[in-house]
């Protein structure tokens, strides 16, 4: 474990130097009410949390619900900070050294990788109770943040299916992972499950007329489909892979 923490410190630390001490802390903000942070610690904690993650998408460690969980407290995290970094390039770079650091050969997706992760998951909780006041509660935290999420498909491909404005490809993507995500959910949420929300959005976006159509629907179907593509990932769904 020691081996892996240097790694990140040393990852992160060129970061830090360039960005964290001109960072202020947020007006108004929970962790004003409670408890200072410092901007250098934030980042340093943030990484540990981004690496752990990335480490999870990797190696598949930790339980279902407890990857739930982390994607939850990331989203929470990265809206936060995003208000506290504001106008800094800082959070993308540490996203992206932490990836790479994940990619490191001394994690080997072994107990102490697996430890690596839990330790991150944890700091992830902590540091979203101090910013933000909130704690995760499992199928109720992670059901809303999906059925949102799933939601914005949905409209998406409702949207698409009249203003065709995505490439083939991207078209099946979007209207196939549409139905597995909504499917996906009604599985993962048995006994609470209502997509009659999400069946509406869908509806009501595809009954709109094609003058509707414009750059505005072009982004909002290129964007449901980016963020189909990720949930696919984190629902631990595959697209069926084309014959050559």
């Amino acid at each position: 474990m020691k081996s892996t923490v240097f790694l990140l410190k040393k990852a992160l630390g060129p970061i830090c130097t360039v960005f964290c001490v001109a960072v202020t802390q947020p007006e108004a903000s929970y962790a004003e009410q409670s408890k200072q942070l410092d901007s250098n610690e934030m980042i340093r904690e943030y990484g540990k949390i981004a690496t752990g993650l990335a480490l999870e998408k990797r190696c598949l460690l930790l339980s279902p619900a407890e990857t739930r969980e982390y994607y939850w407290q990331q989203y929470l995290l990265d809206y936060s900070l995003n208000k506290i970094f504001a106008n800094t390039p800082v959070l993308n770079m540490v996203r992206g050294t932490a990836y790479q650091t994940s990619r490191d050969e001394r994690f080997k997706c072994d107990k102490e990788s697996q430890d690596f992760i839990q330790n991150s998951l944890q700091k992830a909780r902590d540091l979203t109770q101090q910013l933000t006041g909130q704690t995760f509660e499992l199928n109720v935290s992670d059901k809303k943040f999906d059925e949102e999420r799933i939601n914005i498909v949905a409209a998406a491909a409702g949207t698409n299916s009249v203003c065709n404005h995505l490439l083939p490809e991207y078209e099946e993507q979007l209207r196939v992972g549409y139905k597995a995500l909504n499917d996906a959910l009604q599985t993962r949420y048995p006994d609470a499950s209502d997509t009659s929300v999400i069946d509406a959005s869908y509806t009501t976006a595809a009954a709109q007329g094609k003058d509707t159509c414009g750059e505005k629907t072009k982004q909002q179907a290129l964007q449901g489909w980016q963020l189909t593509r990720m949930l696919m990932q984190q629902f631990r769904l595959a697209f069926a892979s084309k014959e050559p």
